[in-house]
């Protein structure tokens, strides 16, 4: 069956303005994604400033004084997930209840609930609070991975038994 001249002038229509769309598109997405860097950079240089010793410098106002870091923070970014919050830094739900937040798009998927973005050094001072400091979460952080461990060895322990049957 063979396209009408009308049909394919229709066609050719469609295309350039889908072309023109997806063009449009891409050009929006660039200059988003340029701003979002430019703010990460400002950001980055006026939030993150790390020692040559490991020490961080804190600009919350009421910490003047330097932080000692871990290994993972080190280049790390100024947020951190709920997931990483609870992992990372042994807090339970609760706690972050009450930390401020930001929300953003999920990136996973659009339609989901919006990430929330916790501000990294409100979550270390909460952490090192709550288990006194620093060797008390680094403790507390060895303790849930040798329970995680212990549940583990547990749960696999008849896995190579022969079964009755």
């Amino acid at each position: 069956m063979a396209l009408t001249e009308e049909q394919k002038q229709k066609i050719k229509e469609n295309r350039e303005r889908a072309l023109a769309l997806k063009k449009k598109k891409a050009e929006e997405r660039a200059a988003a994604e340029k701003k979002e860097l430019e703010a990460a950079a400002s950001t980055k240089s006026n939030d993150d400033r790390t020692s040559q010793d490991g020490t961080k410098n804190e600009d919350s106002g009421d910490e003047g004084d330097n932080v000692e870091i871990e290994d993972f923070e080190v280049g790390a970014s100024p947020w951190v997930t709920k997931d990483e919050a609870m992992r990372k830094y042994c807090l339970p739900q609760g706690t972050l209840a009450v930390c401020s937040y930001e929300e953003r798009p999920n990136p996973r998927h659009k339609s989901w609930k919006p990430m929330r973005l916790y501000k990294r050094s409100e979550i270390r001072r909460r952490a090192r609070e709550r288990f006194g400091g620093l060797e008390g979460l680094v403790e507390e952080r060895r303790k849930r991975d040798k329970k995680r461990f212990a549940n583990d060895m547990a749960e696999t322990r008849d896995v190579f038994k022969k079964s009755k049957s």
